[in-house]
């Protein structure tokens, strides 16, 4: 008995040696084609994230969900509506200081583009609602691109079917209920065929 209990404790200590020994690490089994971990364990593509990362740095949420495409557009509008805000204050700086030369009755100083004061006023107004409009521009392309970034990400996982398809196409239309002008010869009942596949 005492030869029994002693084998036993002896195979419970060499299991506990061998697995304090063999240190290997664990991985999870997954049947044929199925590959992806446990949701507990994945991390999800937060949506929340994608968009912060667009408010710290313009495109940066794009490049989390993978779309690197959308980064030299992003970059090229504000590349562009930085330059045309810039060139729009330089014109209306001129006019501005050629209406207030104008409006303020000193000998000294001359208007060196326009010398009435209802054109230098209409244009210093003109140019400078073209630089507002840019610097609109600017804060709507920066809003615009943190709400791409967040639809994107909710619709990082989402695939689309190629076999998903819809066909729209005219076609003939026999009558439910025949009709004396339905049953004509000359009479080609017209219609619409909508096909929704998938």
């Amino acid at each position: 008995m005492q030869v029994k209990k002693a084998h036993q404790l002896l195979c419970v200590l060499a299991i506990a040696a061998l697995s304090l020994l063999c240190t290997t690490n664990a991985h999870a089994q997954y049947a044929d084609g199925y590959n992806i971990p446990d949701s507990a364990f994945q991390e999800k593509h937060s949506p929340r994230r994608a968009a912060f990362l667009s408010a710290m740095i313009p495109g940066l949420g794009q490049v989390y969900n993978e779309k690197y495409w959308k980064v030299p557009i992003i970059y090229g509008g504000f590349t562009g509506l930085i330059y045309f805000t810039s060139y729009n204050n330089t014109i209306y700086q001129k006019y501005r200081r050629d209406f207030k030369y104008i409006t303020d009755n000193d000998p000294n100083t001359n208007p060196i583009y326009v010398s009435n004061q209802a054109n230098a006023q209409k244009l210093k107004n003109s140019w400078q609602r073209y630089r507002d409009l840019c610097i609109i521009g600017i804060g709507a392309l920066y809003f615009l691109q943190i709400v791409d970034a967040n639809v994107d990400a909710h619709f990082f996982n989402f695939t689309i079917d190629k076999n998903l398809a819809i066909n729209i196409d005219p076609a003939l239309v026999s009558p439910i209920v025949p009709t004396e002008t339905a049953c004509k010869a000359n009479d080609i009942p017209l219609g619409v065929r909508c096909t929704i596949q998938f």
